[in-house]
């Protein structure tokens, strides 16, 4: 159990860390047709973590009922501006209801910013992850093999089958990429 808690805690703190510096101050929408290439932190709004001080995190923040609750509504906060975008994110796949057949299809995963994510470690925040639905189904990709997706996005209220994923996306395309194709915002 420390061991989970250490991981989420390292979880955390990089995704605090990351935000803080690489967040965009605007996503620019020019036309409702073309594909917005986004990264992880374009899911996040620039005030989410406005809680954290400069010096960052400490162990006795960890502690604070307060500071707990700022953490959770913090990985609750959407950018509103994404609904009905289309757009391309790269990630990793975590399959949901697999058909294992010959073919081992799918039409529905969870899009997560790292190889192995919701498997043994505990799952990113709400809207670190995106609920990503096909009318087709498609391959099932290896969990470390990075993929791309583009699609329109819808805000809703966590899905408790996804992992509490606030995003979903009506998916278009899913394709492999390489490692140096994963843009995570960093």
């Amino acid at each position: 159990m420390k061991f989970l808690v250490f991981i989420f805690n390292i979880f955390i703190c990089h995704l605090l860390f990351s935000a803080s510096l690489y967040a965009n101050n605007t996503i620019e929408i020019t036309n409702e047709n073309e594909v917005l290439p986004i990264t992880w932190t374009d899911l996040l709004p620039m005030d989410a973590f406005d809680f954290v001080p400069d010096g960052g995190v400490t162990d006795e923040m960890w502690s604070d009922p307060n500071f707990l609750l700022a953490v959770e509504k913090a990985g609750l906060a959407t950018v509103s501006e994404l609904d009905g975008v289309n757009i391309r994110l790269t990630g990793f796949m975590v399959p949901l209801d697999v058909d294992f057949g010959e073919a081992e299809t799918v039409t529905e995963f969870v899009l997560v910013p790292s190889a192995g994510m919701c498997m043994h470690v505990p799952p990113p925040p709400p809207n670190q992850m995106l609920m990503v639905r096909f009318k087709e189904p498609v391959r099932i990709r290896h969990m470390y093999q990075p993929i791309g997706i583009n699609g329109v996005v819808r805000i809703d209220e966590p899905n408790d089958e996804a992992f509490g994923s606030i995003y979903n996306v009506t998916g278009e395309v899913v394709e492999d990429v390489t490692y140096k194709d994963l843009d995570l915002g960093r």
